[in-house]
């Protein structure tokens, strides 16, 4: 089963680390490894004072978020899917992820999708890794196995922090009941 597209939930026993209370959006996920984005840790850093450290000009409100600890001076766009640039990935019908050295000055001028979020570093699994991680073999923990939901653009862009966390919780229970009903 593929999980892109999907939201990864650090379960409430995830405690005392850098997953706790994480959701990650799940961006790719194949053979050869996983892929993601963690939407609810905000760095301390203002999109317009990354802007201007990179000469850029801008008034885009709003915060970088910490996408992960891999790559961490990569900056990456997470969006709805009505917009694009020249390197962006279409994740499904809702959502897309963009990365192009004229994004900052794109936004700056007005030229942005709908629905999105910046993000400086990623989430990334070698092959079987997310899969054993939630399945809670191969070493891992089933006690802390990822909880798993759909991804809303509410749920993605309109939440933050303890709140975008608590809310894919009650998703994640929601949609397993529902499976187990059917």
């Amino acid at each position: 089963m593929s999980t892109t597209g999907k939201l990864l939930i650090a379960p409430p026993n995830v405690r005392g680390n850098f997953w706790q209370r994480t959701v990650i959006f799940v961006t790719e996920d194949h053979d050869r490894g996983s892929v993601g984005l963690v939407l609810n840790k905000t760095s301390k850093m203002s999109i317009k004072e990354f802007s201007e450290q990179h000469g850029v000009e801008s008034d885009v409100e709003g915060s970088i978020y910490v996408g992960g600890p891999v790559n961490v001076n990569a900056l990456t766009v997470l969006h709805s899917s009505e917009w694009e640039c020249g390197n962006t990935l279409r994740i499904n019908n809702r959502f897309s992820l963009s990365s192009s050295s004229d994004l900052l000055y794109r936004f700056s001028i007005g030229d942005k999708p709908k629905h999105w979020r910046i993000f400086a570093g990623l989430c990334a699994w070698a092959p079987t890794q997310l899969h054993s991680e939630i399945q809670g073999v191969n070493g891992y923990n089933h006690d802390k196995s990822w909880l798993i939901s759909s991804a809303s653009k509410q749920l993605v862009f309109d939440l933050d922090s303890t709140e975008q966390w608590t809310a894919a919780v009650e998703r994640s229970s929601f949609e397993f009941v529902q499976t187990v009903l059917a």
